[in-house]
């Protein structure tokens, strides 16, 4: 488990698969993730079976009070060149983003990877359209690196997709 109190992290258990899938599956929280389809149970299975046995991902349940309200995690880990993508969300009421579990759980899931995994480097893919996760993050200090314009085609549109990253010298605990 990674933290203590009321906001912590603990790994992915396949008791916890059903309620991923759900979460995925809702079209409101569906509309920012790179997957655009919804997962059955048989994939979101797959996906826990290969995501356990990847030394390049370190995926968490976000919990509140132990019960789990959310996923965050580092993938695309390179370990060579100390850098890893961060996935964050609150499933819990479809918030996606809030202003009471998302800063301690960003915290948490950023010192793991700095501090614990030695990174030096987390960034971000976020689409534009997802201006609540653009600003919390810019908050805690993300850059901007890169824009893919047009990277994302969702509801007849394309959109642009934004990579921000944080230093591990720049990170402000």
């Amino acid at each position: 488990m990674v933290g203590e109190g009321k906001i912590t992290l603990r790994a992915i258990e396949r008791k916890d698969l059903d309620l991923i899938q759900t979460w995925r599956n809702d079209e409101s929280l569906r509309q920012y993730f790179r997957e655009y389809r919804d997962f059955s149970l048989d994939q979101i299975n797959a996906w826990y079976n290969e995501m356990i046995q990847n030394k390049n991902f370190e995926m968490f349940v976000i919990c509140e009070n132990d019960k789990p309200v959310g996923v965050s995690g580092l993938t695309y880990i390179d370990w060579i060149n100390r850098h890893a993508d961060v996935h964050f969300y609150i499933g819990k009421n479809r918030a996606w983003i809030d202003n009471e579990i998302s800063p301690s759980a960003i915290d948490l899931i950023l010192t793991y990877g700095f501090d614990k995994l030695n990174l030096n480097k987390l960034w971000v893919e976020l689409y534009e359209i997802d201006k609540k996760k653009l600003a919390f993050f810019k908050e805690k200090n993300f850059k901007q690196d890169a824009v893919l314009r047009e990277h994302y085609f969702y509801d007849g549109k394309y959109y642009s997709s934004i990579i921000l990253s944080l230093l591990k010298k720049d990170y402000i605990q």
